[in-house]
């Protein structure tokens, strides 16, 4: 692990007795590790420069080893922590993904995260597994299967749980801030298998086959929805295409075209629907996810 430059650590410090007066009272925050987190979590969003960040990255994952280790990670109310996380299931089909990013100068990203999942065979109840970002694994390839010790990294925002048959199967939307071009989006799922998880698995009928995983890819100056509509039962995305057919296949030059395409759950796959009727969402709908601010620019 990289040691914090020691101004970073004097301003951690300093930073625990701020996070700590504005934490939830209900958190489970409270306690002096998981308030130390918040601020670790604090300085990496303020952090300027790349070796910071990156020393930032490393201490949170250690962190976070030793928190989850206390017991306590299904008795916090994780909306109050961080907008990329999803919660999913009840009781012994529980499931929580926490994950974060880090831009580096190159305007890449390193991400890291942990998976929770509900376990009566461990006195935790549950067990974790951190998320180890391999970034030789490719986010757009649609028909591999990733492990979450090679991990193609991606900040999940939201999810649904469905049935197949009687196996719970865990459904994740996800953002990656791709490069200084590009930005995507994808839908996959996460299912244990074998006491490891495996994220994508063939449950996606679409015109370009059965996939493991369906990703938008757009540039990176427009905003694209990708969300679950409880009310529908069903996931809407954005139509995708550039502005020039000149450009096709060049994602850059990618964005929506106004239309809305879906998926929906049946017989234990997600099943591909083109060009859906979508209404606006009314004031008391969830807000689609917005995208994480880039350093220098406005949310």
């Amino acid at each position: 692990m990289k040691h914090l430059p020691f101004s970073l650590f004097i301003y951690l410090e300093s930073l625990l007795t701020l996070v700590g007066a504005f934490l939830p009272q209900n958190s489970l925050a409270q306690n002096p590790e998981w308030a130390k987190i918040a601020a670790v979590q604090e300085s990496l969003a303020r952090a300027q420069t790349e070796e910071n960040r990156l020393a930032l990255h490393d201490q949170l994952q250690t962190l976070w080893v030793e928190a989850l280790s206390t017991g306590h990670a299904f008795d916090v109310d994780w909306s109050e922590w961080n907008n990329a996380v999803v919660d999913l299931g009840q009781d012994d089909e529980r499931l929580v993904v926490f994950t974060w990013n880090v831009e580096l100068d190159d305007r890449t990203q390193r991400y890291g995260g942990w998976i929770a999942m509900a376990s009566s065979a461990n006195d935790l109840g549950y067990e974790f597994v951190m998320l180890s970002h391999d970034r030789d694994m490719d986010p757009q390839d649609s028909g591999r299967i990733h492990r979450h010790d090679k991990w193609q990294g991606g900040l999940y925002y939201d999810g649904v749980l469905t049935r197949d048959h009687k196996n719970p199967v865990y459904t994740l939307l996800a953002w990656d801030g791709a490069d200084a071009l590009t930005t995507r989006k994808w839908v996959e799922t996460v299912e244990p298998r074998n006491g490891r998880l495996r994220f994508g698995a063939p449950r996606f009928n679409t015109p370009e086959g059965l996939l493991k995983r369906v990703v938008l890819t757009y540039a990176d100056a427009v905003q694209t929805t990708l969300r679950y509509e409880k009310g529908e039962k069903r996931i809407v995305f954005d139509h995708l295409a550039p502005d020039n057919p000149s450009f096709k296949g060049q994602f850059a030059f990618y964005g929506p075209t106004l239309n809305y395409d879906g998926l929906e759950w049946r017989k234990g796959r997600w099943h591909f629907s083109p060009d859906i009727q979508v209404q606006n969402k009314d004031d008391s709908s969830p807000r689609d996810y917005l995208d994480p601010a880039r350093r220098g620019r406005q949310r």
